[in-house]
């Protein structure tokens, strides 16, 4: 398989678009199916294993992004992608085994979700919402899908071996 070394390249990797479809399909088709069935519990770490795929990917892809901007992007980073599956697992896991963490969590969001929230009532001419929290429920068996932010790590030794060969 061909991996892509430009910045942001991890992006258009195929491990990246079936972790995103999985989190889009599962998130909006397949836990409405499975509501109130055995399987519920199967789509919820289905999300959370797709989503600890996905979030280090577009974070790395990003950073690389930022760096070719700079101007000083030097290829896939290894030690990069490292750091960023380290500090995405604890910081889901944190949330997910700690009430404090949790709702910091649910405040940050909604923090982050109001400008856009604000912007759309805004356009409807309706009156300014107020700042709410995410639901969010502390499960700490969501904090074993960590070992899919893995995944960032060997994708970008692909990567950086590509970067590598093509430099010779």
């Amino acid at each position: 398989m061909q991996h892509d070394d430009g910045p942001g390249g991890g992006l258009i990797d195929p491990l990246a678009m079936v972790s995103l479809a999985t989190l889009v399909v599962n998130d909006h088709v397949l836990k409405a199916a499975a509501r109130s069935t055995p399987w519920a519990v199967v789509t919820g770490k289905l999300s959370d294993v797709a989503g600890m795929v996905f979030f280090p990917i577009l974070v790395v892809a990003g950073l690389e992004l930022w760096q070719r901007w700079r101007s000083s992007y030097e290829g896939p980073q290894l030690r990069q992608a490292i750091a960023v599956a380290a500090v995405v697992a604890v910081v889901f896991a944190a949330i997910n085994v700690s009430d404090d963490a949790g709702i910091v969590y649910a405040w940050s969001l909604a923090v982050l979700q109001w400008p856009f929230r604000a912007g759309l009532a805004w356009l409807s001419s309706s009156s300014l919402p107020a700042l709410r929290p995410i639901v969010h429920v502390v499960d700490p068996a969501d904090a074993l899908t960590v070992v899919g932010a893995i995944a960032v790590v060997w994708q970008t030794r692909w990567r950086a071996r590509a970067w590598r060969l093509r430099r010779g």
